[in-house]
């Protein structure tokens, strides 16, 4: 099994659709379970074999780096500012991160929380974290073939798009990948989404043509509910304080 040594995080949005929560402060250090969701992220980072983080960000960097600084426990922080982060999308942020990798890495979004372990269940390669499609979830699904392995990517943009989606899978969010998958498959969807003009698409989009077109095999992870959230919306942020305490 390989250890992922590095892992990037995107933090660049502003968060908006938290409403008061990120008037003053980005969406990922938005508190849940007495806890900044990055200082969270980064404790649970530093226990696994990560070496560093590199985090993405825009919306009020400054907050992030005044909280998270240089190093956190034995993770190095480097940082990647995407100065166009109110007129671009993820897609954008992970490729200003390409730069800097040069190990196997764990991709992440800033907006997640997952129970103290849980990641641990990714540390291998070229995998990708689900969870089966509940009630109030949106976004990304993925159908999976008997062996795990992701078969095709929905995003809500893509054309034939079941209207049933009850039975697929919800993406996380969160992925591990091994560094030549990544730049041999991954990178050039990504590069070629940037050429054509698409700087707000998410970065899914360019694993869903690398996964859809056969180049990349992703084996699915299933999380649980009661294991992670995403925190988009107000909604979502009073939930987790539910679900995982206040």
């Amino acid at each position: 099994m390989t250890e992922p040594k590095q892992a990037v995080v995107l933090l660049a949005g502003a968060g908006s659709r938290l409403g008061i929560y990120t008037e003053k402060i980005p969406k990922c250090m938005v508190e849940v379970a007495g806890e900044p969701l990055l200082l969270r992220l980064l404790n649970q980072l530093d226990k696994l074999p990560t070496e560093e983080a590199i985090l993405v960000v825009g919306f009020k960097a400054d907050i992030i780096r005044d909280a998270v600084g240089n190093s956190f426990g034995n993770l190095a922080i480097t940082y990647v500012e995407n100065e166009e982060w109110e007129t671009t999308n993820n897609v954008v942020s992970l490729a200003l991160a390409t730069d800097l990798l040069g190990k196997d890495f764990l991709l992440l979004e800033g907006d997640l929380f997952f129970a103290d372990g849980v990641l641990d269940r990714l540390l291998g390669h070229n995998q990708m974290a689900v969870d089966r499609f509940r009630d109030g979830m949106d976004g990304t699904v993925v159908t999976t073939a008997s062996d795990n392995l992701v078969e095709k990517f929905y995003l809500k943009t893509t054309p034939n798009r079941p209207e049933d989606i009850s039975k697929l899978y919800k993406t996380v969010n969160a992925y591990s990948f091994s560094l030549d998958s990544f730049f041999d498959k991954v990178l050039p969807q990504l590069n070629r989404l940037l050429q054509k003009g698409e700087r707000n698409v998410y970065y899914e989009q360019a694993i869903a043509d690398a996964v859809d077109g056969g180049s990349l095999t992703l084996k699915c992870v299933k999380f649980d509910g009661s294991e992670w959230c995403e925190i988009d919306t107000a909604e979502d942020l009073q939930q987790a304080w539910v679900k995982f305490g206040e």
